[in-house]
């Protein structure tokens, strides 16, 4: 599949996540989790794990923090609500799909194929002054001086470490290219992006209609 329509689903996955109700919402992430799981389950189960105190901070703060009915005979001198364990439970779902999508689609594309799926979604921008191709360009090699970074420092790596990304990226010569390679849309393509126009469509129409 072409990196350009991977990006929109993912994008409207994160649309979808946002706006169906609970048993939807509820399939999306069990799909997406499979899958994540499938391609690449250390790497994924090793992202909710480090998550695991925001999601705990997140739920807490819908529980406690939302009105509604209390829950009854709470052994705390205050108490969550029922709305509130359900908004909780609804934005840690939410979350997870975005997290599980964002597994798969890394896990089956390229640094390059995204760069040019990126690319494509910004040449709208070119013409309120965003130079898309250079945008591009210093995208992709902060993402190799990070990965370079990363894997000198393993374990120690933290945001100090951005400053070097950056003088890096200043000392590139500018005679170094960076080649994307285009790749034409096939008849699967064509269709997986009518079939999301569609859903964007419907999405819109339940919305406001």
């Amino acid at each position: 599949m072409h990196p350009f329509v991977k990006v929109l689903m993912f994008l409207l996955i994160l649309l979808l996540a946002g706006v169906v109700g609970s048993r939807l919402l509820i399939a999306i992430l069990l799909t997406l989790c499979l899958l994540a799981i499938k391609l690449q389950f250390k790497v994924f189960w090793t992202t909710l794990k480090r998550m695991r105190w925001f999601f705990f901070s997140i739920f807490l703060i819908y529980a406690f923090g939302t009105p509604g009915e209390l829950v009854p005979h709470f052994p705390l001198g205050i108490a969550p609500s029922f709305e509130g364990l359900h908004l909780g439970v609804l934005q840690i779902s939410r979350l997870i799909v975005a997290l599980a999508a964002l597994s798969v689609l890394l896990t089956t594309t390229t640094k390059k194929e995204l760069m040019l799926a990126l690319y494509m979604l910004l040449q709208p921008l070119k013409y309120i002054g965003l130079d898309v191709k250079k945008f591009s360009v210093r995208l992709l090699l902060t993402l190799n001086y990070v990965d370079e970074v990363a894997i000198k420092s393993k374990a120690n790596f933290s945001f100090r470490h951005f400053d070097d990304i950056h003088r890096e990226l200043e000392a590139v010569p500018v005679v170094d290219v960076v080649y994307f390679e285009k790749s034409a849309f096939n008849l699967t393509d064509k269709i997986v992006m009518v079939v999301m126009l569609f859903g964007l469509g419907v999405m819109i129409a339940m919305r406001f209609l």
